[in-house]
């Protein structure tokens, strides 16, 4: 027998789903009277991971409880007939009552009968039973209304705080909030934190912008003093050392990153030294600064330039990790 019905409820569903307008499901249903995530799956195998089901579970599972809002609409539009036809709705049966005979709290009465409760009552009557109250809600709080069947009006039952519901996006998560007497997606605060990470992009890409401009002039005025280091009695001139020393103050200036300040200290007194250079008077510039402590010079600002850019790498990978990091927890969110 189990087996039986196995193999009946695929079917159920199946023929269910060919009678049904998925586009209800999806505009009606979905997101509304069922986490929008199990849909997700089902129709698009997305947030499968998130609700720990496959495709074809959450497409179960979907129309199963579709099936069971679509059963609770039937239901409460035959209420609503059998009110409409004089009858009271109870277990599933409508039963309908004399020519004679009006409803009151779920039974037959002869007409005129509780006159004048019924005409105190005529001003505020508002129901007849619980499908005619919608819920409401009062910030967060999800109030479900119930009839009350001597006054005929709405009153609360039971409440359901929204926020403790959640919307789960890998470690992101957002409290639901009520509107409309449905507890749904706090659309705000998702959309707050788009812009937060969008914002986070932003800053990451100027960043990297800055740090490769940084690291190309570090890696052309490195391979210069290798250069000069290599040869430097033939690049050994006023024009070359003013131009070499202009470059490597600007540099400077803009903050060598991943130097300790000794090594920043080390490269103004390589630029002083540069300067005194150019500056004293020719016969005596070779006093300031000899041949070989030029090249030893550039030598020193050679390798003081290789530690500042693997110094970068560091950096630059932490500026990869956080723009990826706020890439993918975009891509999660809906």
């Amino acid at each position: 027998m189990f087996k039986k019905a196995l193999l009946i409820f695929p079917l159920f569903l199946l023929l269910l789903s060919g009678c049904t307008s998925k586009g209800e499901i999806k505009d009606d249903f979905c997101g509304v009277h069922i986490n929008y995530q199990y849909c997700k799956c089902a129709f698009h195998n997305e947030y499968c991971g998130n609700i720990g089901m496959s495709k074809g579970e959450a497409k179960n599972y979907v129309y199963s409880e579709y099936a069971k809002w679509k059963e609770k609409i039937k239901e409460s539009e035959k209420r609503k007939k059998c009110f409409t036809d004089n009858g009271y709705f109870v277990d599933g049966k409508c039963t309908k009552c004399k020519r004679d005979e009006e409803v009151q709290s779920n039974q037959c009465v002869a007409i005129g009968e509780n006159d004048e409760e019924d005409e105190e009552q005529e001003g505020e009557a508002t129901c007849k039973f619980d499908s005619d109250c919608d819920p409401i809600c009062e910030g967060d709080i999800k109030w479900k209304m119930g009839c009350n069947p001597r006054e005929n009006t709405c009153v609360k039952t039971f409440d359901t705080d929204c926020s403790s519901e959640q919307d789960v996006f890998g470690n992101l998560s957002f409290s639901k909030t009520c509107k409309f007497g449905v507890c749904v997606s706090n659309e705000d605060a998702i959309n707050e934190k788009k812009e937060e990470l969008e914002e986070i992009k932003r800053e990451m890409s100027n960043e990297l912008k800055s740090l490769n401009a940084t690291r190309d002039d570090l890696k052309n005025v490195m391979m210069d003093a290798n250069k000069n280091c290599i040869n430097g009695l033939a690049d050994m001139t006023n024009v070359a050392i003013l131009e070499f020393s202009t470059r490597i103050a600007s540099l400077a200036a803009g903050g060598l990153p991943g130097l300790a300040d000794v090594a920043v200290d080390y490269v103004s007194d390589a630029i002083n030294k540069l300067s005194a250079y150019v500056n004293a008077p020719e016969e005596s510039a070779e006093e300031v600064l000899k041949p070989h402590e030029y090249i030893k010079l550039n030598c020193d600002l050679y390798h003081h330039f290789i530690a500042s850019l693997a110094a970068t790498d560091k950096e630059l990978e932490d500026i990869l990790e956080k723009a990826n990091q706020a890439d993918a927890e975009l891509k999660l969110l809906p």
